[in-house]
């Protein structure tokens, strides 16, 4: 016979394991499946002891001497200076307009995946009437200013033909590419959302508008049962929080910051507020920060790296981070791609490329701090990773 004592305290440990069933399900990610939740848990752990993985925008597909690689898929720029690929690679679905590019995008990302590389991808979409992801074209607003607008005005398929339009995008471009993978990626679309030269910028929609952008995009991939994805969220420069889509929607806080302290528009001193932020954020949020995004651009014709600041990697990018207690958890660096489209030495580049040291007087000194930044013990490139999937 059970007593009444018995009783209690069965009723007691029932409610304990109650308890901690629910404990479990707030916790866990519902959306995401394990290796997955693996990815988000190493490249936290990688975080807080103070490791940054180093991140490329399509490494191995576009070099400074080459605008298009279509095979191979193992040498960077960044391997061609410090013996390795860049941990961390972020294609683009903008690519995938174009026939050619589908396949060797997609065979790269796999490959960087092999090595054991961490992939990601954004998405540069171009309009669906002006075929521009820019808001606007000789100093006029294009024929899609007010296209985030129409896509989140309501309805259906049938009935917006903005609605429809977009999640066709999805549809063909992006769902078909992340289930081939089948591995874990980072997806950051509606990126600078509060600059105002994208078309779903601040000048051609309300925040309010634009976090109903991001939650269709993510609530339409899921209903899609797409359970290998992170989202990430970056607005440009500043953590403009009024954007947010909020916590179920982003599981990776990033800033796109170019010329980090390096200008007077963007001191040292704003750009570890704005880190501060994001990695207070994160930490108190189970979210991981990063700077998605950064690299030191021409002005008025003048390369402002390597010319005028050679050490951009070691003294404006890694140094600030290391050194302030408060932003040292910042998961990974990215570097915009470098590709010479006039194949002239007159476009843009972010970090050094094999043959600088004969094009520029401080390309030499370029090489050189890089090659510090590599070797700094804080910073992670593609062969210092561990197993980041399990």
């Amino acid at each position: 016979m059970i007593n009444s004592k018995t009783l209690f305290i069965s009723f007691l440990f029932l409610v304990f394991q109650l308890s901690n069933i629910e404990m479990y399900a707030q916790s866990k990610n519902i959306w995401i499946d394990e290796p997955t939740a693996s990815l988000f848990k190493n490249i936290q752990k990688l975080a807080n002891e103070g490791k940054i993985m180093f991140g490329c925008a399509n490494p191995t597909t576009l070099m400074y001497k080459e605008t298009h690689i279509y095979s191979g898929f193992d040498n960077s720029d960044c391997k061609e200076i410090t013996g390795q690929n860049p941990a961390v690679y972020e294609s683009d679905f903008m690519w995938h307009v174009d026939p050619k590019l589908v396949e060797p995008d997609i065979e790269a990302s796999k490959k960087a995946y092999q090595r054991g590389a961490v992939v990601a991808y954004c998405w540069h979409l171009r309009g669906m009437n002006s075929a521009s992801f820019y808001s606007r074209q000789n100093n006029e607003f294009t024929n899609d200013k007010e296209l985030l607008k129409q896509i989140v005005a309501g309805g259906n398929r049938e009935n917006n033909i903005a609605l429809n339009w977009f999640l066709t995008q999805l549809d063909t471009l992006v769902i078909p590419t992340f289930k081939e993978f089948g591995f874990p990626v980072i997806f950051r679309p509606w990126h600078e959302m509060n600059g105002n030269w994208f078309w779903w910028g601040k000048d051609n929609c309300t925040p309010e508008e634009y976090i109903k952008l991001y939650r269709l995009t993510v609530d339409y991939m899921r209903e899609k049962n797409l359970r290998n994805v992170l989202f990430a969220w970056s607005p440009d420069t500043k953590l403009t929080m009024e954007y947010y889509p909020g916590n179920d929607y982003v599981d990776i806080l990033g800033l796109d910051i170019y010329e980090m302290g390096a200008v007077h528009y963007k001191t040292h001193q704003m750009v570890i507020s704005e880190l501060k932020k994001m990695v207070d954020y994160a930490s108190n949020n189970n979210k991981i920060a990063a700077i998605t995004e950064t690299g030191l651009r021409i002005e008025n014709g003048v390369y402002r790296y390597p010319e005028e600041k050679p050490d951009y990697w070691s003294k404006y990018v890694l140094a600030p981070i290391i050194n302030n207690p408060e932003i040292n958890r910042i998961a990974w660096v990215l570097s915009w791609y470098s590709s010479d489209w006039s194949k002239q030495r007159k476009s843009q580049f972010y970090y050094p490329y094999k043959g600088i040291e004969k094009d520029f007087s401080k390309g030499q000194a370029a090489i050189d701090d890089f090659i510090d930044f590599f070797n700094h013990p804080a910073t992670i490139f593609e062969d210092d990773l561990p197993n980041m999937y399990q």
